[in-house]
């Protein structure tokens, strides 16, 4: 009996690209099946690879083989969903089969038809949800709005125990929904599979993208859902280079500024007369760009009259370093900076300048989501105000093909102008609630970062900053020891050679020295950037 299964796709194994594509499936799923697309022989230890990334993608609930024996080649079917009979051929055909051991493939969109078996209860976390329809020997799927003001529970979540018609978000991409559909082949009868379609949509951009809100929930609110860790500053440097850096945690220091003359200095009304008029900042006074050269009369008129500015400088303007006896690196990270010796000689370059930042804001601006540059962890210290804090799973930037572009407003039905603050409102504000590859049950963490805390986020960490209501922080990138493989290819692969010599033979001890002759960079002279030094 013929059968119809709108959602497999081809995985070319050199590349990983997925193709999308429509095949009938006969009661012999293995003979005469149509492809289009590229085509290229799978061998044993490549089924093994797209076994591994079927299972760090939310779409697929397993993998099968095909040999076509006019071209003596096999090739690997991926499915968003698995029939029983897949699992339990006959067919003298060799075959491999591979079910995911996720208990749940991840649809956009909703059931439209069915039979409900139950609603979600108060604040009830899709993780909750997970394991709440997994054990439920009736439950079959659940879905959910993706937007909601509720930080780490969405809203309406609806248990099925039998589907009937799906329907899919693919244009009206601003009313998506969520769906996850068990994978129990026990409990695959009760699906309709001939309602699901696959859309390669789903691949490329896993994550709802419309910015079309502009509510920001309170800084209690996020505050209730913070769970970062909060530790001294007066830890030592040995122990937090281990417990932090090496482990590559995200943790916010306290007590950072105690000694800062900031405390006092970095207020509206005592930096107003701090600077001429004159003097030239680096801002942005709308959604524009930033700005390299806004006079400081003009930061002034705005402080005072509360219209929207930000200030976002590296300080290496001669005018701008009296800020700089006003605050101090943090304990632990003193001496941490791979990149101390190079910046002296230019590294990386005029845009980056000293990778140290001053930011002043009269609120309501932010950061859209970023991965820091030149492979460089971070600290930020706040010494007034409140900045709310997104940090994605590493595996946002690790297994999702565009990064953080899939993470950024789209154009095709967002506002014209949207702004960070849009951003914050539609996406931000639901990070929590969406499903991220190869995450292994991490989710986004919400932080608000408040007067005399300092953040640390190593690099890697796909993350998002809103300032909340005026603030005065200062930030630093830096290379960290933690991060030395992508330190030091960043060092090497400068465009002057000057850079990583001056830090082999200079800078770095024989500790370090030998960690650059065991990563793929060297011998440093084969892959430094040919640069004529006068």
């Amino acid at each position: 009996m013929e059968r119809l299964i709108n959602f497999i796709f081809l995985i070319t194994i050199n590349s990983v690209v997925v193709l999308s594509y429509n095949i009938e499936l006969f009661d012999s799923i293995h003979d005469n099946i149509p492809f289009t697309g590229a085509k290229e022989k799978l061998t044993t230890d490549s089924f093994d690879d797209v076994k591994e990334k079927c299972d760090l993608d939310s779409h697929c609930a397993g993998v099968s083989t095909y040999f076509n024996e006019s071209s003596e080649e096999t090739y690997a079917m991926s499915y968003s969903f698995l029939p029983n009979e897949l699992l339990h051929d006959d067919d003298d055909t060799e075959i491999d089969t591979y079910q995911s051991s996720k208990p749940f493939t991840l649809h956009r969109g909703r059931v439209r038809k069915g039979t409900i078996l139950s609603y979600g209860h108060e604040r009830m976390t899709a993780d909750e949800a997970k394991h709440y329809c997994d054990r439920h020997p009736y439950c079959v799927a659940f879905f959910y709005p993706v937007h909601s003001l509720d930080l780490t529970a969405p809203d309406n979540i609806t248990f099925m125990s039998a589907m009937n018609e799906f329907d899919h978000a693919q244009e009206k991409m601003e009313h998506d929904w969520y769906t996850f559909i068990s994978n129990d082949q026990d409990k695959a009868k009760y699906v309709n599979e001939s309602s699901l379609e696959f859309y390669i949509d789903l691949v490329e951009n896993p994550f709802p993208r419309c910015c079309t809100e502009s509510k920001l929930p309170t800084i209690e609110e996020i505050e209730a859902v913070d769970t970062l860790e909060r530790i001294s500053c007066d830890i030592s440097r040995e122990e937090f280079l281990e417990k932090y850096e090496m482990e590559r945690r995200p943790v916010m220091l306290v007590g950072c500024d105690k000694e800062w003359k900031g405390l006092e200095r970095w207020t509206f009304e005592n930096l107003i007369p701090r600077f001429d008029n004159d003097t030239k900042w680096r801002a942005r006074l709308t959604n524009d760009d930033l700005n390299e050269a806004v006079p400081w009369k003009t930061i002034v008129d705005r402080m005072t009259s509360n219209e929207h500015f930000y200030i976002f400088d590296p300080l290496d303007r001669e005018h701008q370093k009296v800020l700089y006896e006003d605050y101090s690196t943090p304990y632990p990270l003193k001496g941490a900076d791979l990149f101390e010796g190079p910046k002296r000689n230019g590294f990386p370059d005029k845009e980056y300048g000293s990778m140290r930042w001053w930011c002043v804001s009269n609120g309501n601006s932010g950061t859209f989501p970023h991965n820091d540059p030149i492979s460089t962890d971070a600290w930020n210290s706040l010494v007034t105000g409140h900045k709310w804090w997104i940090i994605f799973p590493e595996s946002v930037g690790e297994f999702d093909p565009n990064g953080e572009e899939s993470l950024t407003c789209s154009n095709s039905c967002s506002m014209k102008d949207y702004s960070p603050r849009d951003w914050y409102a539609s996406i931000g504000v639901n990070a929590a609630n969406f499903e991220y590859p190869g995450n292994d049950g991490q989710r986004p963490l919400h932080i608000v970062q408040k007067p005399g805390e300092t953040i640390y986020v190593p690099n890697g960490r796909i993350h998002a900053v809103y300032n909340l209501d005026p603030n005065i922080a200062i930030t630093a990138n830096f290379g960290s020891i933690g991060n030395f493989d992508k330190v030091w290819e960043e060092i090497v692969t400068s465009d002057n050679p000057q850079h990583w010599q001056q830090v082999y033979y200079q800078d770095f001890d024989e500790n370090l020295r030998e960690l650059a002759r065991e990563t793929s960079f060297w011998p440093a002279s084969e892959y430094a950037q040919k640069h004529d030094v006068e």
